[in-house]
């Protein structure tokens, strides 16, 4: 299977969206939910913040797999003592053309996006980043909000695609100093893609051993040693 790897930075988590994913996925909440809200704290206290945390992610991860996407990243600790206010989520798809030129492709994509657009190499890899601010009346805010797209060819194997896109919410200045800090933080994770063809990936149920068993281990690490979309 053709996918990608992205270094994903200490306090983010990445979880699985596809359809032969959700058991993994639930149980990804789950760990999380325990891990950041444990069992030893007052219930009366934590009971409102698991299930407002419970309701985050699952909001995020249903979107992403509404959206065919194969996983979504999200920050999930403070940074500088505030939350960072914003998600990825990643897809990759075969065109209905695979023998449609790339650079063509991408040369139509830079061009409709205007000045929004910007022509760049990640990995050795010709993409197009798109940004642009967007209305947060969907997620319930006032405020409007950062959409920024990438569309990467993989060359090697003609007619893939990776798209990754992230938003991140502002609280009404799109060009804020701490808006523009963390849209920096999602390029630079987007900078580190690195196409990989994945011939020996692990199934469901072995991912959910090896979740049960770092979790008998007392480890609350990932289970694969690199993480990807």
């Amino acid at each position: 299977m053709i996918d990608f790897e992205l270094i994903v930075p200490d306090g983010w988590v990445l979880i699985p969206t596809t359809p032969e994913t959700a058991r993994l996925r639930r149980r990804m909440i789950d760990d999380l939910i325990r891990h950041h809200l444990p069992d030893t704290m007052p219930r009366d206290k934590a009971e409102p913040w698991r299930r407002m945390f419970r309701k985050e992610l699952t909001a995020a991860t249903d979107e992403a797999a509404r959206q065919s996407a194969r996983s979504v990243l999200l920050p999930l600790e403070e940074f500088n003592g505030f939350r960072l206010p914003g998600s990825l989520v990643m897809t990759v798809f075969e065109s209905d053309d695979p023998n449609e030129d790339p650079e063509r492709l991408l040369a139509s994509i830079f061009s409709d996006a205007g000045e929004d657009g910007t022509y760049l190499e990640i990995g050795g890899s010709p993409s197009v980043r798109v940004a642009s601010i967007v209305d947060s009346g969907r997620v319930g805010r006032k405020a409007p909000s950062w959409k920024v797209s990438y569309y990467v060819a993989n060359l090697e194997a003609p007619g893939v695609w990776g798209l990754l896109t992230y938003t991140v919410l502002t609280d009404g200045d799109p060009m804020a100093e701490p808006v523009t800090a963390v849209m920096l933080l999602f390029d630079m994770i987007v900078s580190t893609l690195r196409w990989d063809d994945r011939v020996d990936a692990p199934t469901e149920d072995e991912v959910l051993a090896q979740l049960a068993e770092l979790a008998g281990a007392g480890s609350t690490g990932s289970p694969n040693g690199v993480k990807k979309a």
